[in-house]
């Protein structure tokens, strides 16, 4: 991703998204519309697809997004394929890092790694895994995947893990793949801005409008630190469905995001009233996914169902906020079907992504 050199005019890349949510249970469905909708995006002109990590629930099947990436590599040619996110504190960091390694091998250079540090207690109990020390373990598996993936033999001495002199083998073959760090916390920014990396951001669990304000506050910070301001990439992931207006989009899906968050609401920590210590913040988000409605989540924009003029001006708004280059797109929201996914891309690709094309084409005259 590189900013319109002397300008510092946004080149917009568009992704796809998926959780890969399985309601009914029937995985191989789910993964062959998955892949299927994967090879029509890159048909259709997305640019990326990202993956994210989840075990044991009905809300997300991949389990390791790595083996899905490799899937992904062998039907397309272009598109990046990254990660919203990997959960670090869940996996050894010499696994991730070979597991990823492979990944962009395989794609021939694609990857994009985002990374957090998981927020389902759910998913923490059922692999034996502390919630109360996350953000400190999630800082050293950090450190020490860069660190493998930037040098042929890495030492490592922290409180969590010690390396003496590991070779990783094999080795990405971009020599520092771009990472992301799903954050909102200005203790994250902190080690965001020293490791020289970027954040992404959805706004599930907060409105569109938090988000923005939030990446706006980051963007400031890191370039306060001396990150370059073209260096500055915060991918965001929206929620959507694309139709004629807003009435068609509605009555398409508001069964699959009722059924969403229902099924995240009760994931959360907080949600039994009894969040980590390290979590203590989410009591909040816990309360409002208990109570949110449809019409509210559209007014908030945490989704977006509508027609294309208004995601249009949605983007505009975060291309202003905060520089927004990157959009992933979770059309595939709570199981939908192959027929309304694929409509909502099409909408996409019709509408709203030759807007920005022609819009970059008069800014490079």
């Amino acid at each position: 991703m590189k900013n319109l050199k002397g300008k510092g005019d946004l080149i917009m890349e568009f992704g796809m998204f998926y959780v890969l949510e399985s309601p009914d249970g029937d995985f191989k469905r789910a993964y062959d519309e998955m892949l299927g909708q994967i090879e029509y995006a890159e048909e259709l002109g997305f640019d990326s697809v990202w993956l994210a990590e989840h075990h044991s629930t009905a809300y997300g099947s991949m389990a390791n997004p790595a083996v899905a990436m490799a899937a992904i590599a062998e039907r397309t040619k272009k598109m990046k394929i990254g990660t919203l996110i990997s959960v670090l504190p869940l996996n050894n960091p010499i696994r991730i890092a070979e597991d990823y390694a492979m990944a962009d091998i395989i794609s021939g250079g694609r990857l994009q790694f985002g990374v957090g540090r998981g927020y389902q207690p759910t998913e923490f109990k059922q692999l034996g895994v502390s919630m109360e020390d996350t953000r400190a373990r999630f800082k050293e598996e950090l450190e020490i995947i860069t660190g493998l993936w930037k040098h042929k033999n890495f030492s490592y001495d922290g409180k969590f893990y010690q390396l003496d002199n590991v070779t990783l083998r094999p080795r990405p073959i971009q020599p520092e793949p771009p990472i992301y760090v799903a954050s909102i916390s200005p203790e994250t920014f902190e080690i965001v801005a020293d490791m020289g990396l970027n954040i992404t951001a959805t706004p599930t669990l907060g409105t569109l409008e938090d988000v923005k304000g939030q990446l706006k506050d980051a963007r400031a910070a890191l370039i306060e630190k001396g990150m370059k301001p073209e260096n500055i990439d915060f991918p965001v992931n929206l929620q959507m469905h694309v139709a004629d207006n807003a009435e068609v989009a509605y009555e398409r899906t508001k069964d699959y995001f009722n059924w969403y968050f229902k099924e995240v609401g009760a994931l959360v920590p907080g949600a039994d009233g009894k969040a980590p210590k390290s979590y203590e913040s989410w009591d909040a988000v816990a309360e409002n996914l208990s109570s949110i409605t449809f019409d509210q989540m559209r007014e908030g924009g945490v989704i977006h169902v509508d027609g294309p003029q208004k995601l249009i001006e949605e983007i505009e708004g975060m291309q202003e906020a905060f520089g927004l280059k990157q959009l992933s797109c979770w059309h595939r929201v709570g199981g939908m079907s192959d027929k309304l996914v694929r409509e909502s891309m099409e909408r996409m690709a019709k509408d709203v992504i030759p807007y920005f094309k022609k819009k970059e084409a008069k800014q490079k005259a």
